[in-house]
C-alpha cells in the first residue's frame, strides 16, 4: 500500500497491491449493486486505488494494461456525497500518471452516461476522445468508450 496525501485534506489517495482489492468490495456494492469488482485480477500491470476518509474507503479506481501501449481503467466510483469535490479526477490523473510512467501510450475507459453522467463529463473535461459509442444491452444504456494520448 502505497499513500499519496494531500496534506490540505483529510482525505488520503492510496495505491493497494492487486491482492487488496478486496478492500473495495463493499462500496463496489453499494455503487453498482453487484459483487463483481472487475471480471479477472490476474493482470500483468493492475493498479488500483482508493480514496480513503479516516479508515473508511469513500472512493475507488482499478484499471490493467489491456494491450502493450493501452491502459484501461475498468471501473472506478464515489460514495455519493462525496461526489464533485475533485476525488474522480483526482484518480484519474493519478492512473494516468502511473500508466505513462510505465510506458503506456494510451488510455481508455468505458462510461454509460445514463447511469454515469459524471464519467463521460470528466472525460470530455480532461480531453478525452470519444473511440466507441452504442448500445449494450446488458445495462440497457449507451456504452462509450474515451480514450487519450498519455
Amino acid at each position: 500500500m502505497q499513500y499519496i496525501s494531500d496534506p490540505h485534506t483529510d482525505i488520503r489517495l492510496v495505491r493497494f497491491e492487486a491482492g487488496e482489492i478486496d478492500r473495495f468490495a463493499s462500496l463496489n456494492y453499494e455503487l453498482f449493486k453487484e459483487k463483481r469488482i472487475i471480471n479477472r485480477t490476474n493482470h500483468n500491470f493492475l493498479v488500483s486505488l482508493a480514496c480513503i476518509k479516516g479508515d473508511i474507503v469513500i472512493g475507488f479506481k482499478i484499471g490493467y494494461g489491456k494491450e502493450k501501449s493501452t491502459f484501461y481503467s475498468a471501473k472506478g466510483g464515489v460514495l455519493p456525497e462525496f461526489r464533485n469535490k475533485g476525488l474522480a479526477k483526482a484518480m484519474m490523473h493519478e492512473m494516468m500518471s502511473i500508466a505513462r510512467k510505465d510506458g503506456f501510450e494510451l488510455f481508455e475507459y468505458d462510461t454509460f452516461p445514463n447511469m454515469h453522467a459524471g464519467m463521460l463529463i470528466l472525460g470530455l473535461k480532461l480531453g478525452f476522445t470519444v473511440k466507441f459509442a452504442g448500445y449494450n444491452a446488458r445495462y440497457s444504456d449507451y456504452q462509450i468508450t474515451l480514450q487519450k494520448h498519455l
